[in-house]
């Protein structure tokens, strides 16, 4: 048979889809050119696999009930007179000569990639067969179409094959097998009726009725073959009959050669198929075949040309970015790698971004450096009151004490001083933290980048390497910087400049302002706000209260909680307005001193984590932890009130501030002699407690403290940012390329970052044989250009 029907164009043209096939397949994914192809469809037991075994001669294709091809198999046949064997693109070298082993492999490379049940894959299983019985060919086999699920197959396995058939048979270049049972209704074959769909005019699709020898006596699909019937699907490729083994047949393990030899047979002795038996069978399908794909080939070689053209191109590009096994070129790909690490660092502090950077969805690089400073650090120093543990009485007792015997006619200086000096130092402990946050924000960065350069990811140990180098110079530049924050916090406290010109104690502003003073303690501090009256308050006192920022602060707040299920807290007592509210209900409350490590501490949170984080709580005493725990436990688990309505806040306020005990008695509120802090006036403590020399003292000092230490945290919160930048973020810039050079750019330090990712080493395999693949499929095409048919 292949005597009869090869040919020398065939035997030229064919390989060259053969090996673009194969440099598809090492290529993996979605085959960048449309090849022209040849594909088997048909329904399940149409006797698709029977047609291919016979077009190969051997019975080599796994058999069973339902559906037994879950991947498509290309079967690329070679003209072999040496002899006959087989060979899987997934197994380079090892020949197959026994054709069960090769239905065995199919089985099992079908099974490692769609698992052991009836899942599919689109990945196809390479397979080529030697031998002297065939032609040079190449078809398709696709999973049998079906409708019905059967046994623990998926539900939708229709369209799931179905997908699977149109994903190869849609394409322009594929030619279409269609293979249909004869004693079935040819209008109702699964074949056919995609045939038709994605080749609607059936131009590209060749028809093949099987199992003539099975049809009712007396009938016969002369007609069909014969383009005399009418009431068939048009193909203007037409129709072939062929005549497969039984599966008495296969049975009783009937070779191919006899089966063809029955064929054969069955058509010559036929009456409605004598005189047209050298149009139908085996032999001539494989002739049909051979010729459909030749003339398409031929017909499509131009664009097929052009195609390979710009896909060796591109192959050769990615193979030239990878490079070679050269030691000159790889010292030049690591130096490379290290001047664009330094640079795209560099700009990524200073704002210049990349095209391919997100510029829009979130902050990077110096933007984030700048947030910490601007955002974090600079509220974190602000919220620092330097009269947050100070009342009146405690600066009377100063005061007192620094004026020594005899008292002394104006406010002392050493009061002054001592109170700046003692609060200069919490600005310390948040300029450290933002020292850090910065610090880990430019290892952030610097790990980012290393993951954003193409070429670092081809040598591995070289990303590793200056991720660690840079870290070494961040280090070393760390506790200097630390260090210098320190002394810029020290020069603070080292002199207390009562000579600025910002400030209000100073000579030219001191006379009037201490007149001022006298003017507003003479006329007594204004009247309080309204408050909420303790009819909507339950309990109220003060605590210090964990910051929720990244530099974390412990500040004294006032808390009070309502009986409508809130939780305020005031930065001073008398506030109208709360720095924020805290919803209680449904959150749970428990003692906190060993999770945080500090006494009479508490914590509330949200089983659900609704609100989104814990508040943390510290008390003057165990007695207050627990009366805050015990009442907050009750109160959470209450559902929440309805807002007081405005009638009962004014009914509230006109009593004066009194509330009403169980038995109906009134009872005066008295209030806390105790006060703390200063807000923009003078606490009524200071002004019911005191007299008029010490009210105009306290209000003096606590002034002059508000003013001063403004002062000092605007000098803090411009110096630190500036001495992070220069000892850390620029010190890092200046030191990076050099750094990184001096040690990386060594023969041994070379030859250790030289070692390609594995990844890139396949990768390199790959392409180079898809390459030598794509320049011999060039070749053939180059020599039959000059050619004619």
């Amino acid at each position: 048979m292949a005597h009869e029907v090869r040919n020398e164009e065939m035997d030229r043209l064919i390989p060259i889809v053969n090996k673009l096939q194969d440099a598809f397949a090492i290529m993996g994914g979605t085959a960048p050119i449309d090849l022209p192809q040849i594909a088997v469809l048909g329904g399940q037991s149409s006797g698709k696999s029977s047609v291919l075994e016979n077009v190969v001669g051997k019975s080599f294709l796994p058999r069973g009930s339902g559906i037994v091809t879950r991947r498509p198999l290309i079967l690329q046949l070679f003209h072999e007179p040496s002899g006959e064997w087989g060979e899987f693109l997934h197994k380079p070298g090892e020949k197959f000569y026994d054709f069960d082993m090769i239905c065995e492999e199919i089985e099992a490379d079908t099974a490692r990639i769609c698992g052991k049940n009836k899942g599919l894959s689109t990945k196809p299983i390479n397979l080529r067969v030697y031998s002297p019985d065939v032609l040079n060919l190449t078809l398709i086999d696709l999973p049998g179409a079906t409708k019905v699920a059967v046994g623990d197959q998926p539900s939708d396995i229709g369209k799931q094959i179905e997908s699977m058939i149109k994903f190869y048979v849609s394409k322009p270049n594929c030619l279409i097998l269609a293979v249909t049972a004869a004693n079935t209704d040819l209008a109702n074959s699964d074949a056919i009726a995609i045939a038709k769909e994605v080749d609607p005019k059936g131009e590209r699709t060749l028809g093949v009725m099987t199992k003539l020898d099975l049809m009712d006596r007396g009938t016969d699909a002369r007609g069909i073959f014969t383009g005399e019937s009418q009431d068939v699907p048009l193909l203007k490729m037409g129709y072939i009959g062929v005549v497969n083994r039984s599966q008495a047949d296969i049975n009783e393990r009937k070779t191919i050669q006899g089966a063809r030899d029955a064929e054969n047979a069955f058509f010559e002795g036929h009456p409605g198929y004598a005189d047209i038996a050298d149009r139908l069978g085996t032999a001539y399908l494989v002739k049909k075949c051979s010729n459909m794909l030749l003339k398409h080939i031929q017909r499509v070689m131009p664009e097929l040309t052009a195609d390979l053209n710009k896909l060796t191109a591109s192959k050769r590009k990615e193979l030239a970015d990878i490079g070679e096994e050269d030691p000159r070129r790889t010292r030049m790909d690591i130096t490379e790698v290290i001047l664009s690490f330094s640079d795209q660092f560099k700009n990524s502090i200073d704002g210049k971004l990349g095209e391919n950077q997100d510029l829009v969805t979130e902050l990077t690089g110096g933007a984030r450096i700048e947030g910490i400073f601007n955002d974090v650090y600079a509220p974190a120093i602000s919220e620092i009151d330097i009269l947050e543990q100070l009342g009146a009485d405690e600066v009377q007792t100063l005061i007192r004490n620094v004026s020594g015997l005899g008292g002394s006619l104006f406010i002392p200086n050493a009061a002054f001083i001592a109170l700046v000096e003692s609060n200069i130092g919490r600005l310390l402990d948040p300029s450290l933290q933002c020292v850090q946050l910065v610090y880990s924000e430019l290892l952030n960065i610097v790990s980012d980048l290393s993951s954003s350069i193409p070429a670092i990811d081809k040598y591995p140990a070289l990303k590793t390497s200056i991720i660690e180098a840079t870290n070494t110079i961040l280090r070393e530049q760390y506790m200097p910087t630390a260090d210098h924050v320190k002394t810029v916090v020290s020069m603070e406290e080292a002199r207390v400049n009562m000579h600025h010109p910002d400030f209000i104690g100073h000579r030219e502003n001191f006379g009037k302002f201490t007149q001022e003073v006298e003017e507003q303690c003479a006329i007594g501090p204004p009247p309080p706000p309204p408050r909420t009256g303790n009819k909507a308050v339950i309990l109220e006192g003060w605590v210090s209260k964990k910051g929720g920022g990244s530099i974390v602060l412990w500040q004294k707040r006032y808390i009070m909680l309502k009986k409508d299920g809130i939780l305020s807290y005031y930065k001073m007592e008398g506030d109208q307005e709360p720095l924020g509210d805290i919803v209680i209900g449904g959150c749970i409350v428990e003692r906190a001193d060993a999770l945080i490590g500090k006494r009479y501490a508490f914590q509330l949170y949200h089983r659900t984590n609704d609100i989104g984080k814990t508040f943390f709580f510290t008390c003057e005493s165990e007695q207050e932890a627990n009366d805050w725990v015990s009442i907050l436990k009750e109160e959470c688990a209450k559902p929440p009130m309805e807002p007081e309505t405005e009638e009962d806040l004014l009914a509230s306020a006109a009593m004066g501030g009194r509330k009403g005990s169980q038995d109906g008695d009134e009872e005066e509120v008295v209030p806390d002699t105790r006060k703390r802090g200063l807000t923009e006036r003078i606490h009524e403590s200071i002004h019911q407690e005191l007299g008029m020399r010490e009210k105009i003292e306290c209000e003096i000092l606590f002034r002059l403290l508000i003013s001063y230490f403004e002062i000092v945290k605007k000098n803090v919160s411009d110096m630190i940012p500036k001495a992070i930048s220069y000892l850390l973020i620029d010190k890092l810039k200046v030191k990076l390329t050099s750094y990184l050079i001096n040690e990386l750019d060594s023969e041994a330090k070379i030859k250790q970052l030289s070692a390609v990712a594995p990844e890139i080493a396949e990768k390199r395999v790959k392409l180079k044989k898809t390459l030598g693949l794509l320049d011999d499929s060039m070749q053939i095409l180059q020599d039959l250009s000059h050619t004619s048919f």
